[in-house]
């Protein structure tokens, strides 16, 4: 029994151990199998990557990477995140330094993220935007190569430095957090706007931590791995995906309807700009629930009016109290729930751009110590306010008139209750916002409109010493002094800018009618002798406004007409350079079309025909034999209205003469703005006064129908004749702000002469004169009359 029982556990052993053997053997074939998977994985999925973004930038070796990085070496590090690290390379000889994003391997994710971010950046060049250099996918590796930003990022120099207890740089100055803040800014526009007619694209991951500083603090857009394309011409204005991102700086309209638009990159850099102003991260989980969240508080304290008790200490001794309300101001509205109602980032870029002038003015008068007394008196506060009335009458809506006082009384501590007066300096602000490619498709970031783009056609140097009679000696303009016209406009103060004009600010002004004298202060509306004026104050930072100014003057100077703005004189005295006209109370037609501000009412539909009959007969006598100019820059913003709301052309900075008789065009350097630019005129430089025709086409459109409208859309023309040429389509189109007060046959007949005016064909345009008479048919026959 015994060895029978000793016969069975050594039998029962062998089997256990044979069974262990064989599981053992097993286990490591699926182990092998596994990796001979994965390494087939990794390898095709490396081929294809190879594959689809083969020749779009420079493919490094796994070995010069390791050289670069002395084999990834921890002591390089420069930066962590969910991709992987940064490292600082070196390249031989040079030496030159790079930056190595090494990614993780094996992540499905990290490879779209690889491909995406060279798709993207191999395509795109942009002053903001960081330089893909090359990449590298050997073996299981995904590693990209940048240019090397020494600056590091915009977080580490608002909160995560001083978290460190790093102190080797001082803190950002307003200034320098205002210029990064417009860098950021217009590497955004040209993702959204200036990268090709076909595509625009949407970052997705707009944060402090994405936004690279170089040695001078110029700001540069990086980290494209979740970017998506949008079409420019799409049905839709979004797209629809999975929602990725960053929390804290997520568009509340993308994270519920997972409808991502260029609107959710506006939200994000809302909560940038927040980040600069009260220097803490977006998230501060350290904080109690309802502090959490950087933009629901601000949002929380901007409606209690308390605002300026979360402002970063260190820019408050420093930052002009206006300058700061022109940013708070931008910063809020792209923070609005509603996308619609959020600015695009070009409108980001121009009030930006304004806090930024505002802040340098009160600088230089600062340093220069420069206090003006009025009659013995300290001047009180003027604001920018009435620039940016349409931003703060929204927030005053919103919030409430008890929080706007508390707003305004508490957001900014100041030392004292009144401010020294801000000596002005050459704003160059561009309240067009129309941003535009150079000639390789680059967006010129540094010009921010398409008119200081163009005012680079070889300007004659003038001297600063020239006599002012030589230089214009026979206009019957009145040549105003300097000090006069510094007089006449209260030192050139915020409180009566009135907006931006073709080379500069625009000031109102008040002189006496009779002899041109300025007006005493004080004495502005009491007086009935005194004649209000507008005052442009030429920026000589812009290229070639020599040329520009003195074509604004010899055309104005000699022509008068009832529908051209009125030039009553001019001011060359030293360096100064201004222009005076005669002001126009209702602005421009832009503001009355597409202004946000609830100052102007919509126009009706019979001011909207008059006004464009008015604008017309401005060009028919531009056109005519005995004048032959051509404007050249015909849009809405260049048509003002005076009191009565006549029109008035104006801006004839680019204006040329016609050509010679028995010559058809005049060969000269394409310039003017994108979307009113006449196709053949933008592809040959043959200039024609049908080219003012067209451009005429597109504003007779944007009276119709309300709305803005781009160079895409009339290009195809499949949008016109889709509804321009049918009763239910015109009236799909037309502004519903004029919503019967037409009949369909008038509609159809102002659409008609609209299209007429767009013919792709220039020989098929109705000349100005013509336009004039079906425009006068339209307001007076009775059959077109409500």
């Amino acid at each position: 029994m015994t060895q029978n029982w000793s016969f069975l556990c050594g039998y029962t052993n062998i089997i256990v151990n044979g069974v262990i053997i064989v599981m053992t053997i097993l286990n490591c074939v699926v182990y092998k199998v596994r990796q001979l998977q994965e390494a087939e994985f990794v390898e095709q999925n490396n081929r294809l990557l190879s594959l689809s973004i083969r020749g779009l930038c420079f493919r490094f070796s796994l070995d010069q990477m390791q050289q670069a990085t002395s084999n990834f070496h921890e002591e390089l590090v420069i930066g962590k995140g969910g991709f992987g690290k940064v490292y600082k390379g070196t390249f031989e000889p040079g030496p030159t330094v790079i930056a190595i994003k090494r990614l993780h391997s094996m992540s499905s994710q990290g490879s779209t993220e690889f491909r995406t971010e060279i798709e993207m950046l191999s395509k795109l060049r942009h002053s903001h935007l960081v330089s893909l250099i090359g990449y590298c996918d050997e073996g299981y590796e995904m590693i990209l190569v940048y240019e090397f930003m020494p600056g590091g990022t915009l977080a580490e120099h608002l909160h995560k430095r001083a978290r460190k207890g790093n102190t080797s740089s001082p803190p950002l100055s307003w200034v320098q957090r205002l210029q990064i803040c417009i860098g950021a800014a217009r590497g955004l526009d040209y993702l959204h706007t200036g990268t090709g007619n076909q595509h625009r694209i949407i970052h997705r991951d707009v944060k402090t931590t994405n936004i690279l500083l170089d040695e001078n603090y110029a700001a540069k857009i990086s980290d494209f791995g979740l970017s998506k394309v949008s079409p420019a011409n799409q049905a839709n204005t979004f797209v629809s995906t999975n929602v990725k991102g960053t929390f804290g700086y997520l568009d509340p309209y993308y994270f519920t309807t997972r409808r991502l638009t260029r609107k959710s990159d506006v939200y994000s850099f809302g909560v940038v700009l927040l980040e600069v102003l009260c220097g803490r991260p977006a998230v501060e989980s350290s904080l109690e629930e309802e502090q959490m969240g950087l933009a629901g508080w601000a949002q929380y304290c901007l409606k209690e009016g308390i605002l300026g008790q979360i402002i970063d200490p260190g820019i408050n001794d420093e930052a002009f109290h206006d300058s700061l309300e022109v940013f708070v101001k931008i910063a809020f509205q792209c923070l609005h729930s509603r996308p619609r109602d959020r600015p695009t980032m070009g409108e980001v870029v121009v009030c930006l751009e304004s806090a930024l002038a505002v802040q340098e003015q009160y600088t230089a008068s600062t340093l220069a110590e420069d206090s003006i007394v009025n009659h013995g008196h300290e001047i009180n506060d003027y604001s920018f306010n009435e620039v940016y009335n349409a931003v703060h009458n929204q927030e005053t809506r919103k919030h409430g008139a008890v929080a706007d006082r508390g707003y305004r009384a508490e957001k900014f501590p100041r030392t004292t209750r009144k401010q020294k007066y801000v000596k002005p300096a050459n704003i160059t602000v561009n309240r067009n916002a129309k941003t535009t490619r150079g000639d390789n498709g680059v967006l010129n970031s540094d010009q921010s409109s398409a008119k200081y783009q163009q005012l680079t056609e070889n300007p004659p140097v003038i001297s600063t010493d020239r006599n002012r009679e030589e230089i214009m000696p026979s206009l019957e303009l009145k040549s105003f002094a300097f000090n006069d016209l510094s007089v006449a406009t209260r030192k050139f103060h915020p409180k009566f800018m009135l907006g931006q004009g073709s080379f500069g600010c625009l000031f109102k002004g008040w002189v006496d009618e009779n002899t041109f004298a300025a007006a005493k202060w004080g004495s502005f509306i009491r007086n009935s002798r005194n004649l209000v004026i507008a005052v442009e104050r030429i920026n000589q930072g812009v290229q070639g406004y020599e040329k520009c100014l003195h074509a604004e003057i010899n055309f104005l100077g000699r022509l008068c007409h009832p529908y051209l703005i009125k030039l009553i004189g001019y001011c060359l005295e030293e360096e100064h350079r201004l222009l005076v006209y005669e002001f126009m109370p209702q602005g421009s037609l832009e503001k009355h079309l597409f202004g946000k501000d609830s100052y102007f009412q919509p126009l009706s539909w019979n001011l909207r025909i008059s006004i464009a009959l008015g604008a017309a007969k401005g060009l028919a006598f531009l056109h005519s034999p005995e004048v032959n100019v051509i404007h050249r820059d015909f849009r809405t913003s260049t048509i003002l209205l005076d009191s009565k709301y006549n029109a008035k052309l104006s801006n004839f900075g680019l204006a040329k003469e016609g050509p010679e008789q028995g010559r058809t065009h005049v060969s000269t350097r394409v310039m003017g703005t994108s979307g009113y630019l006449a196709p053949e005129y933008a592809a040959t430089g043959h200039l024609t006064k049908k080219s003012d025709v067209y451009s005429f086409g597109v504003v007779l459109l944007e009276i119709l129908t309300g709305r803005r409208l781009t160079d895409e859309i009339l290009a195809t023309r499949a949008w016109a004749k889709c509804y321009l040429t049918s009763k239910h389509g015109v009236l799909y189109v037309m502004d519903v702000h004029i919503q019967g007060q037409y009949t369909v046959k008038a509609a159809l007949r102002a659409a008609s002469l609209a299209l007429k005016c767009l013919s792709v064909d220039s020989k098929s345009r109705p000349d100005a004169s013509q336009v004039v008479e079906v425009l006068e048919h339209l307001q007076n026959s009775k059959k077109y009359q409500k």
